[in-house]
């Protein structure tokens, strides 16, 4: 057998037409228009002053991507630092998470391995997240009680 041949043998690497980045400030209307996707209701944020301060301005609070085909978006992830007295320490909280439902297999996998990248970069002592993800339970992951949530405004 010849190296030649060996060659030709080698099942060529399956590349995905998903990429993913970190969201920019001239992203952010893209960015709301996904997020409206997902709550369904078209509802449109009158203040943007949080949104902008959080995501671009020091000390940024939030992280957000994207996930594209062709550069074109086709899903998002926005997460925010926490303390968790229980933990000991710093988590990131995965706020959201989708993908248009042609991508979401894929593109959903590569957002939430972005997140879980940024917590660790950020030294997190554990993600959290709430709701129907639990399409990415690994297998040291727990449930820990479900999230209340009340409106202060």
């Amino acid at each position: 057998m010849t190296a030649t041949s060996l060659l030709f043998r080698v099942p060529a690497p399956v590349v995905s037409p998903v990429t993913v980045r970190p969201v920019r400030p001239e992203d952010a209307s893209t960015l709301l228009r996904l997020a409206r996707e997902v709550e369904g209701d078209g509802a449109s944020w009158t203040d943007l002053l949080e949104f902008h301060e959080a995501l671009f301005e020091a000390p940024v609070r939030a992280w957000a991507w994207l996930a594209c085909v062709d550069e074109e978006p086709v899903g998002h992830a926005l997460a925010t630092v926490g303390f968790s007295l229980r933990a000991r320490g710093y988590c990131l909280q995965l706020d959201t998470l989708h993908a248009r439902e042609e991508w979401a297999a894929s593109a959903e996998g590569f957002l939430f391995d972005e997140v879980r990248e940024m917590a660790r970069r950020l030294g997190c002592v554990q993600l959290e997240w709430h709701g129907e993800a639990s399409r990415f339970d690994a297998m040291d992951a727990r449930r820990d009680g479900v999230r209340h949530v009340v409106p202060m405004r």
